[in-house]
């Protein structure tokens, strides 16, 4: 023994003093990476949930060894910042009897605690498999304490809802039909008896299976138990008793048959929003999402949350909880897990911003995030704005006739809405890029236009990682910008990435990206290359896929900038010649056929709009190019559209300069394409 210490006394002296893990103190999350406590271990809180109570966020989870199942129990953290978690133990043990239902060796998954105000109670549930049973069980545990951080004391454990039919369940479903215990699963037939009850009927006597779940506590205090019953096929939303310690026996089904697991739901404005995903095991796969106005619904199913780069996996994890974030507006946190099977124990926590647009939530990756990122300017929603009140440059607008209503958008990449073209309200924020793709975090947007297509909704515009430079002109640096397109099935979003990350070259400049349709039925993007990097801008033209998520083959030329007669700047030798600028194409036909294409330049300091007319008939031209402009000075980057009622308008924004900056506000002007050539006319004002 004295050896020993002195051993140590001499390894202290000659090579100091051992060295202690310093745990790291986070300002931030990164979602995926080794996620330590303030005792700087990798907090093993897996399947977890939150509970906020009294200034403080408590952190429920599996604790994980090598393998899924329990030896442990339930851990509790607790921090103030969401950032930072000190381990406070464990919540919920397993129990040293071998005859207890949570003994070590069973299956103790996803808790979630609630506190009882009437009761002043904690209150865990969690889903419970019980010990060399499998995942046979199907069971929902209870436990309380007086504490949040426990102990917790095991209650009891049982399958839901025995002999109780579902509110949402048809009469005529209650009863078995010939020969539906012999249906061959996953058949058409099979599915519509699973649709129809099949596996409520057989759990009526003994109970709902109770697999993955959530808890949530509404705004009168009532608490729901949601869960993955009918063989992980159904899901189920249950009342719980006053106390939360019991089910009142009222339930629902969701999606029934949908393959749903991994619940988690939140509410906002007035709607309930549910997050689940398919079951494939430990595998990930795509999320899915639902929303109600009421808890009972009916449910409607949305698409897939998650957007970008591994959307398709849910960035390689499944959902587990939503957490709201205390004090901030709008605020809540996707919290899921990356499952490790292989070593359970490694497993990682993915906690990315929901964002919610037009009633779709929405999650996007980030390397790194901060609650920060709720307190990012927002645009306040005005109501009834006149046209002549909203600054916006080159104004596009979609007049969606199934909805009945005009969307505005532009550069800013906001979107406005209107019934009458008068009043309009907004700005909404609808277009959902990928953080991890070339934009980058934050994009400048530019030209935004909409268009239906094949009944969806396209958003096309120019996006501008400011953060990434391609080249330099002349002493110019120039931004990584290109035109792309986003989709949506609604008119007033999210729009979304699709397909391919790019769809013009990354080394080059282009902007103003517009959509026809060529007399070859086949889709196509004009667009123009920018004159910082050519110094005589371009318009060209790439065939789009089908479905519009990238490009076929390559681009063709079909004028350039100084091939216009109307437009005109002053040259480096002094000398005066057609402007370097293609801006803002937008193809039309006039109604003997002709194709033209409108097209925004400038006569040195003036902005203008032009037009070209195609000799063949076809994108392809030749085009030839009108002596004059067609619009006022000024006014430019305008596009054509109908009215609800059918008259065809045009829309494009003035220009002036105020103090070094361009103040730009959206018109409409009267047009006839009724002969050969488009024939600007008078401002157009829409009546009450």
């Amino acid at each position: 023994m004295r050896k020993a210490i002195l051993c140590l006394f001499l390894f202290t002296v000659v090579f100091g003093p051992p060295m202690v893990a310093q745990a790291q103190h986070h300002t931030s999350f990164q979602p995926g990476e080794i996620w330590e406590d303030t005792d700087g271990v990798h907090i093993n809180a897996h399947g977890g949930g939150i509970l906020y109570h009294d200034g403080v966020y408590y952190w429920y989870g599996e604790h994980k060894g090598k393998t899924s199942k329990a030896h442990v129990g339930i851990n509790v953290y607790s921090s103030n910042d969401l950032y930072n978690w000190k381990k406070e133990g464990v919540a919920l043990s397993v129990s040293e009897d071998p005859d207890s239902e949570i003994t070590a060796g069973s299956v103790m998954e996803r808790p979630k605690v609630i506190y009882n105000e009437s009761t002043e109670q904690y209150v865990m549930w969690f889903h419970l498999e019980l010990k060399d049973q499998g995942y046979s069980a199907a069971r929902t545990g209870l436990a309380v304490s007086d504490s949040p951080t426990g102990p917790f004391e095991y209650q009891k454990s049982f399958r839901p809802n025995a002999k109780q039919w579902p509110v949402n369940f048809e009469e005529a479903w209650k009863s078995p039909k010939p020969g539906e215990d012999t249906l061959e699963w996953w058949t058409p037939e099979w599915h519509e008896a699973i649709e129809e009850g099949l596996f409520v009927r057989r759990d009526f006597e003994k109970g709902q299976m109770s697999r993955d779940m959530t808890l949530f506590v509404d705004e009168d205090g009532t608490a729901y138990h949601i869960h993955s019953a009918e063989d992980n096929l159904t899901l189920h939303i249950s009342e719980l008793t006053d106390d939360y310690l019991d089910f009142t026996g009222k339930y629902i089904r969701v999606k029934p048959g949908g393959h749903n697991e991994a619940p988690a739901i939140f509410q906002k404005d007035g709607w309930y929003y549910l997050i689940a995903s398919g079951a494939t095991g430990w595998d990930p796969n795509a999320a899915r999402s639902f929303r109600a106005k009421s808890i009972w619904g009916p449910w409607e199913e949305l698409n897939n949350p998650a957007i970008g780069k591994d959307s398709d996996v849910t960035f390689h994890s499944q959902s587990t909880f939503v957490l709201p974030v205390q004090g901030k507006e709008d605020a809540f946190i996707f919290m899921a897990d990356r499952w490790k099977p292989e070593n359970h124990i490694d497993g990682r926590y993915i906690w990315l911003p929901i964002e919610v647009v037009n009633g779709q939530p929405v999650i996007r990756w980030r390397d790194e995030w901060s609650l920060d990122f709720f307190e990012r300017r927002r645009f306040p929603i005005r109501q009834d704005v006149p046209l002549d009140s909203i600054i916006l440059s080159d104004p596009s607008i979609l007049a969606d006739s199934e909805t009945e209503t005009y969307y505005m958008t532009g550069t800013g990449g906001l979107l406005w809405e209107s019934k009458d073209l008068k009043f309009w309200d907004g700005p909404y924020e609808v277009a959902m890029t990928d953080p991890s793709s070339w934009m980058g975090l934050n994009p400048m947007i530019w030209a935004a236009e909409l268009h239906q297509y094949k009944g969806k909704y396209y958003y096309f515009a120019t996006f501008t990682n400011r953060d990434v430079q391609i080249d330099t002109v002349r002493g110019n640096a120039i931004d990584r910008r290109a035109s792309h397109v986003l989709v949506s099935d609604k008119p007033g979003g999210p729009y979304v990435p699709m397909e391919d990350p790019t769809y013009l070259p990354a080394d080059e400049p282009t902007l103003d990206g517009t959509f026809w349709v060529g007399e070859d039925g086949k889709p196509y993007m004009i667009f123009c290359h920018e004159w910082l990097q050519n110094w005589n801008g371009t318009m060209e033209k790439i065939e789009l896929k089908p479905d519009l998520s990238g490009t076929v083959g390559g681009r063709e030329i079909l004028f350039r900038a100084k091939d216009s007669p109307w437009s005109e700047e002053e040259y480096e030798d002094g000398s005066a010649g057609p402007s370097k600028v293609t801006d803002g194409p937008y193809l039309f036909r006039t109604e003997t056929g002709r194709l033209g294409m409108i097209w925004t330049s400038w006569v040195h300091d003036v902005y203008t709009q032009g037009v070209a007319y195609s000799e063949s008939g076809t994108i392809d031209g030749p085009w030839v190019q009108e002596e004059e402009p067609i619009t006022p000075p000024n006014f430019g980057h305008g596009m054509l559209f109908r009215t609800l009622e059918g008259k065809l308008l045009m829309v494009a924004h003035s220009h002036k300069s105020v103090n070094g900056r361009y103040i730009r506000y959206p018109h409409y002007f009267e047009v006839d394409i009724s002969g050969d050539k488009l024939k600007v006319g008078k401002i157009y004002q829409p009546k009450n």
